[in-house]
């Protein structure tokens, strides 16, 4: 009997045995090298791509009105952005259209109609903006006293008589109420940026007025779309043309601030080109260190014929400056002539 369990127990342990592995495999041993390296690509990848989907924030620093410390209010409407080594410019700018491209004054001056009842066949190019995205939430006015109308007077150069006509109760810009209730318009021409488009309508980025910023160094030559300049629009009998000059005193400018919204109907803007995009030289011009008439010269030429990308716009005045890929600034158009074959439809108002 004894002999008899002693062989069902070694048949069993012979069972178990034949059912376990030999041996245990051994797990490899971890490389920390390689774990590093994949972490590092994996949220360096991430950071990328979070990068890449956040538009550009502006910084707004709060401080009391009569100061005029902080930084202008600004937000643009991003362009979408692909992954890319060529950096895509972010802010989509537009022209204000002229009325000889609007079927509402049958593509011409709007002095041209036969029932025009000024006195002449000059007149302010004006289009209003307005409270809502709809004509019926109408126009208003902004009070520009204290230092705004100080800020005014620099932009024109203290000029008395540039200021008598910027400021009368008949030439436009403060016809509701008289000075110095700024109405809700811009003039043909001139450059704007969005923050917001609805409906048809776009949302137009404005000086803050109750946080303005530090408006020193901001005037039509760097800030073009927050300081618009004063264009009149006119007729020519004779050759049946529409043209465009300065006022009477001269080049006359004003802030484009409000203390409320600014809407204005999408079909009377023209957006500039999208970004980037490859020009060719009409003309031969030298390459710039900055995007300025008298920036300083890189030693290179971008000579006739030559092809070249452009991946940033720097407006100034009425000129427009390209950012080449490789490095530089060229003019896309200036004095009203464009140098590439780069153009728009809208020309800026008169330089």
């Amino acid at each position: 009997m004894t002999s008899r369990k002693s062989f069902w127990w070694g048949l069993a342990l012979l069972l178990v045995m034949a059912c376990a592995p030999s041996m245990v495999t051994p797990v490899p041993p971890l490389d920390p090298h390689a774990i590093n390296t994949s972490i590092a690509q994996t949220a360096e990848a991430a950071s990328t791509q979070t990068q890449a989907a956040i538009p550009d924030t502006p910084t707004v620093t709060a401080t009391l009105r009569n100061t005029f410390t902080p930084e202008p209010t600004f937000t643009g409407v991003p362009v979408i952005v692909f992954p890319t080594l060529t950096p895509i410019q972010r802010v989509q700018y537009f022209r204000v259209k002229h009325d000889s491209q609007l079927a509402i004054y049958n593509y011409r001056s709007r002095t041209a109609a036969a029932d025009w009842g000024g006195v002449d066949l000059f007149t302010p190019e004006v289009v209003p903006m307005y409270l809502t995205p709809h004509p019926a939430g109408g126009t208003y006015s902004t009070v520009l006293n204290g230092n705004w109308e100080i800020y005014i007077d620099s932009l024109n150069g203290n000029h008395k008589q540039k200021l008598r006509y910027l400021k009368a109760d008949n030439t436009a810009l403060f016809d509701h109420k008289g000075f110095p209730h700024l109405e809700s318009l811009t003039m043909g021409g001139n450059l704007v940026t969005l923050s917001e488009i609805k409906d048809g309508w776009g949302r137009v980025n404005t000086i803050s007025f109750s946080q303005p910023g530090a408006l020193k160094e901001v005037n039509y030559v760097t800030r073009p779309d927050i300081v618009h300049k004063f264009v009149v629009v006119a007729w020519n009998k004779q050759t049946r043309k529409t043209f465009w000059v300065d006022p009477p005193p001269g080049a006359i400018y004003w802030p484009l601030v409000t203390d409320r919204a600014a809407w204005i109907p999408m079909d009377r803007l023209e957006p500039f080109p999208i970004l980037p995009m490859t020009v060719t030289a009409k003309a031969a011009q030298p390459i710039r260190k900055t995007p300025a008439v008298n920036g300083e010269e890189t030693g290179s030429e971008f000579a006739e014929g030559e092809t070249g990308q452009i991946v940033e716009y720097f407006p100034s005045a009425s000129n427009v400056w390209g950012r080449l890929r490789g490095g530089g600034w060229i003019a896309l158009t200036l004095h009203w002539k464009y140098l590439t074959d780069w153009s728009m439809e809208t020309l800026p108002p008169p330089p």
